[in-house]
């Protein structure tokens, strides 16, 4: 999926998404298509030619679940004599949504977010959301060790 579908940053006109990507993420992304497609939020969902919608719900399902599964994995090394309920609740705080909301506006996600809701009108999970969509991007364009180590 080689395309792209915003304007350059939009906070700045000599930055594109892919450098401020470089600054947030570590590395270049190879498939920026999947980056833009994780910032359009439902409210601005865009029309494909084939008839599919365009919008950051898919990769934050994908996202959401990767986040998952890489908590999961880095808790059961940590923790060898710990139960399942202990390992259950570590994450369930890891990976609150109030936690990945405020890791997103640390790393400035909710500026990249395209939306047709008005600046005061933001959905409150929305920064979040895109976090988890941002993770599935990450997992696909780079893989399963790419993306557990930007999550680390």
């Amino acid at each position: 999926m080689q395309f792209s579908l915003l304007q350059p940053f939009p906070n700045s006109a000599s930055k594109t998404l892919s450098a401020y990507l470089k600054k947030i993420l570590g590395f270049s992304p190879r498939n920026p298509g999947y980056y833009e497609i994780a910032f359009i939020h439902k409210s601005a969902s865009l029309n494909h030619s084939d008839g599919s919608v365009i919008n950051n719900e898919r990769l934050e399902y994908l996202g959401d679940a990767i986040l998952d599964a890489v908590v999961s994995d880095i808790l059961f090394t940590l923790f060898p004599g710990r139960d399942e309920g202990f390992l259950t609740r570590m994450r369930s705080r890891i990976v609150s949504r109030e936690k990945l909301n405020e890791l997103a506006l640390k790393l400035g996600v909710d500026q990249l977010i395209v939306s047709q809701t008005g600046s005061n009108q933001r959905i409150k999970n929305m920064p979040g959301n895109a976090m988890e969509a941002l993770i599935g991007a990450i997992y696909l364009d780079r893989g399963y060790y790419k993306t557990k180590r930007f999550i680390t």
